[in-house]
């Protein structure tokens, strides 16, 4: 009478091992994954990782094509985080934001491109675009109030470092294609409402802006390089009302700008084509303006240097270089020193083959004024 009980317990437990048996199974095939029973399981191809504190943040993360890494840390209120990384491979993104009302933007195209933003304060604005190319590299720091950082590279081989700290503080930084050879910039800006403005195309350009007070401004435009040695310029700013150009074209060309003090104002523009163009400006005091013009012919240099201190001194010095059927060799070499008041100086210099020019101009006090002209 016991038997029929028996024998169903019996069959329910064959049961349940054959279904342990075949579940076991298949998690074993699962892990092993298509190499086989030893090899590990197949990692995921993107991976994102968003951490939010606070209320009324957002993130947004879009990742395709695989060996994407996106990290995205807010704590605050009201922040918000778009990441997009489109047929792309290897591309790397962090955005971290503290405080409230900030805002960053990451789109990264091409592969091994690597992008990191961090913005700590209140409604502060990043936007990072990298493109067509590879091994790109963004860094952009943000601490304060108002502060908006531009980056958008493309071709590859571009490196960009934006650092403010302060408020309503600007920077935009814009590199195409760069190779052969690598762009780098470099823009740190602390005080208010300071603003600098990079453009640099061709590769093998080099630029640093450094402003340090209030209402300063600098723009540096670095275009196709020829010359084996590239374009360099670093603009250095301290006080208020400070104003930079400096816009190089073709190769061997390097610039320096310091100012100090307040409105300043100084253009520098140099062209070269395998010649060599290098100049220097610094400038002290209030109301100092220099303008500085260098052409370079084949084989030709010019060299400038003008240092002003005191109140409303104005250099003018332009240079061009060997101008000739069948140029070789000549050169420029200029400098200016005021110190005072209401000085005034004008040099001008084209040198033939195989010439040099030589001006040197110094004064100093209440306004003196003198004028160059050498051919």
């Amino acid at each position: 009478m016991t038997a029929g009980p028996v024998l169903d317990n019996r069959e329910d437990h064959m049961r349940t091992i054959a279904a342990l048996s075949i579940l076991l199974a298949s998690t074993s095939l699962t892990l092993a994954g298509p190499g086989g029973p030893h090899s590990p399981p197949t990692p995921a191809e993107n991976e994102s990782f968003i951490g939010q504190v606070g209320a009324f943040n957002g993130a947004f993360v879009s990742q395709n094509s695989g060996n994407n890494q996106a990290l995205t840390l807010q704590n605050g209120f009201g922040n918000f985080a778009v990441t997009k990384q489109d047929t792309a491979k290897s591309n790397t993104s962090a955005i971290l934001q503290f405080g409230s009302g900030n805002f960053a933007i990451a789109d990264q195209k091409g592969k091994t491109n690597d992008q990191s933003t961090l913005q700590v304060g209140t409604l502060n604005f990043a936007s990072t675009l990298q493109r067509d190319g590879a091994q790109n590299n963004s860094t952009i720091s943000q601490f304060g109030f108002g502060n908006s950082a531009f980056a958008d590279q493309s071709k590859g081989d571009n490196s960009q470092d934006t650092l403010q700290v302060g408020g309503l503080n600007f920077a935009s930084t814009t590199q195409t294609d760069g190779k052969p050879g690598s762009n780098t910039s470099d823009i740190m800006q602390f005080g208010w409402g300071n603003g600098a403005i990079v453009g640099q195309d061709g590769g093998n350009n080099d630029q640093t802006t450094l402003q340090v007070g209030t209402g300063n401004f600098a723009a540096t435009s670095q275009w196709g390089v020829i010359g084996s040695n590239g374009n360099s310029s670093s603009t250095t700013q301290f006080g208020w009302g400070n104003i930079s150009f400096a816009d190089q074209a073709g190769g061997n060309n390097s610039q320096d700008t310091f100012q100090a003090g307040g409105r300043n104002f100084a253009v520098t523009g140099q062209s070269s084509f395998f010649g060599v163009n290098k100049s220097a400006t610094a400038q002290f005091g209030v109301g100092n303006a220099a303008l500085t013009s260098q052409i370079a012919n084949p084989l030709g240099s010019n060299d400038s240097l003008i240092v002003q201190a005191g109140y409303r001194n104005t250099a003018i010095a332009s240079q061009t270089g060997v101008q000739t059927v069948f140029p070789y060799g000549g050169s420029n070499l200029q400098g200016t020193i005021q110190i005072g008041t209401g000085n005034y100086a004008v040099t001008s210099q084209t040198s033939a083959s195989a010439l040099t020019n030589t001006s040197v101009t110094a004064q100093f006090g209440y306004r003196n004024m003198a004028v160059t002209v050498q051919h």
